[in-house]
């Protein structure tokens, strides 16, 4: 097995020695030029077959209430291929049959009467100015350009569904012909699933405001506030260092929220003694991170839920030592979860029978046969019901099947440059009485990214403390932090 994570000037999993302060960096974070983008449109044209045409269309405005919309985000897609960032685009590819191709670009038309309300828009020329378009146009010449190129090409790459505007005018035109119809992700996310080191650097930015965001949560918290406040102290420090935007909706659940996975209602009071799961991080650049840490409200963990976290870091110090090339997900998941067996065994919660994954399921087919009679023995899924990691990048769940299959079908083991989470847990519901009272109520979830390197791997969020002492030093220094935010908050240090 690798070691643990490579990384430049701390050990993998320990956290840095001194917790970063609220401004991560108050210098510009790095950004993506044009030649990037231009490169992958390049390989992406590389790849389609000769006589194709492929058409990629951003996500449209959705509606929050009455006349306002959601903050606009792009597609994913056009993203990586453009950075667009306008609402009403298509990117079109067109490759001759010859295999001579061409880059195309369907934006929205300069309009000053628009601009004044909402903002300027790039027209045609800015798109061929500023995003190296061959050709642009105005949206509303959609079909009277394309329909030709289609005229052209054997094949069609479309994916249905991002937007119904478009998808009428692609299937009306599909349908006259029925020509081969492919989806475009086939090609893009293969090409989005391994990173470059470019996208590693905004990832690596990501993780360190997100590790940010963590450490001084743990600072401020206190009995007595909201789960918002501390929501807003994340968010904060998001935005502060220039990730505008959460890279998906925060967690931060107190006590028996904890154990709701997705628990995003975030409108409780904290209370002395409980832990405190906290699922959340920054987007920057349209690049994700996720963080999950849990630490207790007081800042002192009791014996109960020390040793149920002291399971989670096992389990999850054992997936990061794991990851490497040649390795599967799923490799990982398995022997993330032996440790949290092994742990709950340990701990009593689940029977000597259920140490491996194997002996559970003889010991639970056992008890089916004996007529399902008495109580139902608990197993490892009670615990723990989710997998130990996903892919992440421009989508904090991104591309990439799971990880199990390449676009033949084979089996897929990691490589470099792929770029995912490791994040076990146990959740003990509060009335679980198959277990002794002082577990019930506890969630634990730890989670960091990590990226697969040539000889291991590379853990992009290891900034935020994770051994239980160095949690609780942390936050017994932010006392007279908190002091320092008192009246903001007009609660007692």
């Amino acid at each position: 097995m690798a070691k643990t994570a490579q990384t430049k000037h701390r050990k993998p999993g320990t956290g840095s020695k001194s917790a970063p302060s609220y401004s991560y960096s108050a210098a510009r974070g790095p950004v993506l030029d044009e030649t990037v983008f231009a490169k992958r449109r390049k390989q992406f044209l590389r790849k389609l077959p000769a006589g194709s045409l492929a058409i990629i269309v951003t996500n449209p405005e959705r509606t929050r209430s009455n006349d306002t919309e959601f903050q606009y985000r792009p597609s994913s897609d056009v993203l990586y291929l453009s950075n667009f960032q306008e609402p009403e685009c298509a990117l079109v590819f067109f490759k001759s049959r010859e295999g001579e191709g061409k880059f195309l670009m369907f934006v929205r038309p300069k309009d000053r009467t628009r601009e004044i309300w909402t903002g300027i828009r790039q027209g045609p020329e800015g798109a061929k100015t500023n995003f190296g378009a061959d050709e642009a146009h105005n949206v509303e010449e959609f079909e009277k350009v394309v329909a030709p190129l289609y005229g052209e090409v054997d094949r069609l790459y479309y994916k249905f569904r991002r937007d119904p505007h478009f998808d009428k005018m692609v299937r009306t035109m599909w349908e006259a012909s029925q020509k081969d119809l492919l989806n475009p992700e086939s090609i893009i996310h293969e090409m989005r699933l391994f990173k470059s080191e470019e996208e590693i650097e905004l990832m690596r930015h990501a993780g360190k405001i997100s590790a940010a965001a963590h450490c001084e949560a743990m600072r401020l918290v206190r009995p007595g506030m909201m789960e918002y406040q501390l929501q807003a102290v994340l968010e904060g420090v998001f935005k502060f260092n220039g990730a505008l935007y959460p890279a998906y909706t925060s967690i931060v659940g107190g006590g028996k929220n904890a154990v709701i996975l997705h628990y995003v209602e975030n409108d409780q009071e904290l209370m002395d003694g409980d832990l405190i799961l906290i699922d959340a991080a920054a987007e920057y650049k349209g690049y994700a991170s996720d963080i999950t840490r849990c630490f207790p409200v007081n800042g002192k963990f009791s014996k109960a839920q020390r040793e149920i976290y002291e399971i989670v870091l096992k389990a999850e110090l054992a997936g990061i030592a794991m990851a490497a090339p040649g390795v599967k997900l799923q490799q990982i998941h398995d022997h993330a979860s032996d440790v949290l067996r092994a742990g709950l065994v340990k701990l009593g919660l689940l029977p000597k029978t259920h140490l491996t994954a194997a002996g559970e399921k003889k010991a639970l087919d056992a008890w089916q046969k004996q007529g399902a009679t008495g109580v139902k023995p608990l197993k490892l899924h009670d615990f723990f019901m989710h997998g130990t990691s996903h892919f992440i990048g421009l989508d904090v769940h991104d591309v990439g099947t799971g990880g199990t299959r390449d676009p033949r079908g084979k089996k897929r083991a990691l490589k470099p440059g792929m770029a995912f989470t490791i994040e076990p847990g146990i959740y003990i519901a509060p009335d679980e009485e198959r277990v002794p009272a002082q577990y019930r109520g506890i969630g634990v979830r730890i989670e960091d990214d990590v990226v697969i390197t040539e000889k291991g791997c590379e853990v992009l969020t290891d900034a935020v403390p994770k051994e239980v002492d160095a949690i609780e030093k942390l936050m017994a220094d932010g006392k007279a932090h908190c002091q320092q935010v008192e009246k903001t908050f007009g609660l007692k240090a």
